[in-house]
């Protein structure tokens, strides 16, 4: 897995016959969400300043994968298999794979995503909510995060309109690949704590 995110291919849902399984893929274009141009929309950026979600990052792994492997349609959802959830799991054991969590002000765990790192470069992977802008609220934690990491690409495969309120762009696969080879050839330095140090409402704000 690993070698195929190195070399910009990633597993992806695949439905024939009304069957799902898991392909891989390297689309044309790729969707990127620019680490220095995010903007987050204002209604989420109130929440935000009131403190109405807090962050943590890698302290429960495994939770934030089974709720991306139940939320929404499981039907949809049945290609994170248990042998693919395992070898994620194995990868954020390895110091590959991580994860943002989401809480609301009881502390609840409301939201997250899960991504894998090579070099400085993200692939985030999938998200979930359990309230309304949560998942939205792991997009800014992560940004936020990734930034204070020295990360340089955030993938995000394909543009949604949930991404693309965000600043999210498509460019080309060839692009993509060049500016993955400049990203592999650097280390970021991942927070060690689990708790968020920047303020998150700064990375940027919607015009």
């Amino acid at each position: 897995m690993l070698d195929a995110y190195r070399h910009g291919i990633f597993p992806w849902p695949c439905r024939w016959a009304d069957q799902w399984f898991v392909g891989w893929h390297s689309p044309d274009p790729r969707a990127i969400l620019p680490l220095d141009d995010v903007r987050i929309p204002k209604r989420l950026l109130r929440k935000l300043r009131a403190g109405h979600f807090r962050f943590r990052w890698n302290s429960c792994f495994d939770s934030v994968l089974e709720h991306c492997a139940s939320v929404g349609d499981r039907k949809e959802n049945a290609w994170l298999c248990p042998d693919l959830l395992d070898a994620i799991s194995s990868l954020h054991r390895s110091g590959d794979a991580h994860c943002i969590e989401v809480y609301d002000r009881d502390g609840t765990l409301c939201g997250g995503l899960y991504g894998i790192a090579v070099g400085a470069a993200f692939s985030a992977e999938s998200m979930f909510h359990l309230q309304s802008d949560a998942s939205k609220a792991a997009v800014c934690g992560l940004v936020a995060v990734l930034r204070h990491a020295g990360f340089e690409l955030m993938d995000i495969q394909q543009t949604s309109p949930h991404l693309l309120a965000f600043g999210a762009v498509e460019i080309d696969r060839c692009d993509y690949l060049v500016a993955l080879q400049r990203a592999l050839g650097k280390q970021p330095s991942w927070p060690a704590t689990t708790e968020h140090p920047i303020p998150i409402d700064r990375i940027g704000a919607e015009d």
